[in-house]
C-alpha cells in the first residue's frame, strides 16, 4: 500500500543531508529505512530511503511532527511543493 504526504517543511543537516517534515503522525518505526519516492513541481521523481525522526518545535506550544532524513539527497534536490510517497 502506498501513502503520499505533502512536505510542510524541508531543511538540511550538515553532513547528513535533507530532512522533510510531514503534518501527520504514523505508526512507522524511527530509525528503520523506508523506500520513498520524492516528487515536486518539476515532475522529477527521486527514489531513496527515508529514516523517521521525531521533530519537536515549541512555538510557544510544543508541536510534534514526523521528520524523515532522505538518504543521499540534499535540500537543493527538493523542488517546491515536494511530496513523499511510501512505496
Amino acid at each position: 500500500m502506498t501513502e503520499k504526504f505533502e512536505v510542510i517543511e524541508k531543511f538540511e543537516i550538515t553532513d547528513r543531508g535533507a530532512v522533510v517534515v510531514i503534518d501527520e503522525v504514523t505508526e512507522r518505526v524511527p530509525g528503520k529505512p523506508y523506500k520513498v519516492e520524492v516528487s515536486g513541481t518539476n515532475n522529477e521523481v527521486l527514489t531513496t530511503e527515508a529514516y523517521k525522526e521525531w521533530f519537536l518545535r515549541r512555538t510557544p506550544e510544543p508541536v510534534e511532527k514526523e521528520a524523515y532524513m532522505l538518504k543521499g539527497l540534499h535540500k537543493k534536490d527538493l523542488s517546491e511543493n515536494t511530496s513523499i510517497t511510501f512505496i
